[in-house]
């Protein structure tokens, strides 16, 4: 079933609990985009690096610095706290689905994206 589009018509008419959820599930949006960027800047770093020195990644590395996985072990981190944010992420699906949200386009793709049924049942 098609859903409805997110406007700033359909916020105004939402009630208190549906704006709260939404308001969660864009601040937890917000929080992944921001993990996002620094995973990416951290693996461009690493890759400016070593062709700023010279340093080509081997399967017989002299340095931790030349490794071949460098870049997912100094972004571990970050890609660790992505995965909770996912986790939140689905939690908030859940309360805008339960909050009567799940007729909302978005909700519906991003259920799908992260696994969650629309019936609020579930």
């Amino acid at each position: 079933m098609p859903g409805k589009k997110l406007t700033d018509q359909l916020i105004y008419e939402l009630t208190d609990e549906q704006r709260l959820a939404l308001q969660e599930l864009a601040e937890i949006a917000a929080k992944e985009l921001v993990l996002a960027e620094e995973i990416t800047e951290l693996t461009e770093n690493v890759r400016k690096s070593h062709q700023e020195l010279g340093f080509k990644s081997s399967d017989s590395p002299k340095s931790l610095f030349e490794d071949p996985e460098i870049e997912v072990l100094i972004s571990s981190k970050a890609r660790f706290k992505i995965e909770n944010v996912r986790e939140q992420i689905k939690r908030a699906l859940k309360k805008a689905i339960d909050a009567g949200l799940g007729d909302l386009e978005i909700v519906q793709r991003q259920a799908k994206i992260y696994g969650v049924p629309l019936d609020s049942s579930s």
